[in-house]
């Protein structure tokens, strides 16, 4: 076999290798949104020790093939080279090992985009490696010296720290075919929706959307049939989805919910799902890293106004701003009374159409009345009566890890992970502060908040401290510093406040904490990128 035949084998099996055991790094580029720029962000994150894994690995390869090269020089240049192959291997095997143990938070999820980047990020690294090879290859015949060529492949340790490059390069090529898919299957997805007689409902805001859509869902169930997308999905890719589901067929009713993460988001899904109603639950300061202002992240969902709906329920805090906008409707809180709330319920009396109906649920804290509030009101827009409304209103169920109440072991946890925002964030804490035992919260701190990012979490740190709580866990490095120096600046007793690096090392810390009656808040529990 000649040897540049030895090289080829050599570089694909390097690749496949380095694919398994750097696949992390592609569940990083998914939690990403395949953005390469939020991704190298993320590599170089202070504290992300990913990079420098890569490094050692890199330096342990020069040093083992070296000598194991040199070791076995005696058997000729060959057999040398041979040998000096099989440290590189046994490591790249220790490599998958090992990045057993640094699994992320949320795991890769092998979509068909996902296999396709790896495929791709494969090819690329087999590629790549083989280049790299027959060019040291080369150097080692030009130069002569037999020192030299017994060595002559120990500069290819440093391809593992090239491999972000590489998924990077991957991306790129692959999105310009996966985006152009997507645009075709939202286009198609829209000509499906405009060809069946389905009403729309469109939810959009900084915050609450999940929440509002899936109390709509329950109270619309009591006269319609209803498909809404599922979890938090809230992109064209995500609706597009759930139209071409099983569940879409046959339903009288679709409910999107509809984010933005950058300018043009809220019009392009407007002009697929072209609602018929909307909620527009309110803004707040989310997503100014993508939008860079407060206004700008107004003008984009006010944009739910602007196209063709009959009828937008509006969050209070909206009076102002919809003012002009003839189709906009604005809850009122006056529409409820005897607001009770307690820590493990909300109750208040809520006034439609003249008769009163007294509810009481398991949602918490002031944003489950307003949310209840803009639900019933659009209700009401699609024929529901106080009837119907009263018994929707009992089936009421938390949604996970959005102020969800959990008990285990007379612990009491509220699960607040999918928040990231300041309005929900001061929700989230009044709640915590209605239980009798001794409080806690874990956080992480408000990512998205741009320039003001800083500010944010100073806040947030001031409002810990005025909780004057048992105990704060801040976790991890990225924002804690600010929320750290706002709980300081509030006059928070430093001795109950703790850091930790990773959110297991402050479950471990709470295991030895938590008694029967405690309640411990679990705010905003961040993806790996941030």
């Amino acid at each position: 076999m000649n040897e540049w035949m030895y090289r080829l084998i050599a570089a694909i099996v390097s690749a496949f290798l380095f694919g398994v055991a750097t696949r992390n790094m592609i569940g990083a580029m998914q939690q990403s949104g395949y953005k390469g720029a939020t991704f190298m962000r993320w590599l170089g994150k202070k504290g992300n020790l990913y990079f420098n894994r890569l490094a050692v690995f890199s330096l342990c390869i020069a040093l083992l093939t070296a000598m194991t090269a040199l070791c076995f020089s005696f058997l000729g240049r060959n057999w040398a080279l041979i040998c000096s192959s099989i440290p590189f291997f046994v490591l790249c095997l220790l490599l998958i090992v090992a990045d057993e143990k640094y699994a992320l938070k949320v795991p890769m999820q092998y979509t068909h985009r996902a296999n396709r980047l790896l495929v791709v990020y494969m090819i690329l690294a087999a590629g790549a490696a083989y280049g790299f090879l027959e060019l040291l290859a080369f150097l080692a015949e030009i130069n002569g010296s037999k020192l030299y060529a017994l060595l002559q492949y120990v500069p290819f340790a440093i391809f593992p720290v090239l491999l972000p490059l590489l998924l990077c390069v991957a991306n790129f090529i692959t999105g310009i075919f996966e985006n152009a898919r997507n645009r075709r299957f939202v286009k198609r997805a829209g000509q499906v929706l405009n060809e069946t007689e389905i009403i729309r409902i469109g939810v959009v805001g900084s915050y609450g959307k999940t929440s509002v859509k899936n109390i709509v869902k329950t109270l619309l169930l009591e006269k319609y049939s209803v498909v809404v997308t599922p979890e938090s999905y809230n992109t064209p890719i995500g609706v597009a989805k759930t139209v071409y589901s099983p569940e879409f067929a046959g339903k009288q009713i679709f409910i999107a919910e509809m984010g933005a993460r950058r300018t043009g988001d809220i019009k392009t899904l407007c002009e697929m799902v072209k609602p018929d109603y909307a909620i527009f639950t309110g803004v707040c300061e989310q997503h100014i890293a993508s939008f860079g202002s407060l206004d700008n992240v107004w003008a984009e969902k006010s944009e739910i106004l602007k196209n063709g709906a009959k009828k937008v329920v509006c969050g209070e805090s909206l009076k102002e701003q919809v003012a002009g906008f003839d189709n906009a409707v604005v809850t009122e809180l006056s529409a409820v009374k005897n607001i009770r709330m307690e820590a493990t319920k909300t109750a208040f009396v809520l006034c439609v159409d003249g008769e009163e109906i007294e509810v009481e649920t398991s949602l918490l804290g002031g944003a489950a009345v307003e949310n209840i509030l803009l639900a019933v009101e659009l209700c009401k827009a699609l024929g529901l009566t106080a009837e119907e409304l009263k018994a929707g209103l009992s089936k009421l169920q938390p949604i996970p890890h959005r102020l969800q109440l959990l008990e285990n072991a007379g612990v009491y946890i509220l699960d607040d992970g999918y928040n990231c925002n300041p309005n929900g964030a001061k929700e989230a804490i009044a709640a915590l502060c209605r239980f009798d035992g001794r409080k806690c919260i874990v956080t992480p701190g408000i990512v998205e908040g741009g320039i003001i990012e800083e500010e944010l979490n100073g806040e947030l740190g001031e409002k810990i401290a005025q909780a004057s709580l048992d105990k704060v866990i801040l976790v991890g490095d990225t924002l804690v510093g600010a929320v750290k120096s706002g709980y300081e600046t509030a006059g928070g007793d430093m001795e109950k406040l703790t850091v930790c690096k990773t959110l297991a090392g402050a479950q471990e810390l709470l295991g030895e904490w938590l008694a029967k009656g405690d309640c411990v808040l679990f705010l905003n529990d961040l993806p790996d990128v941030y």
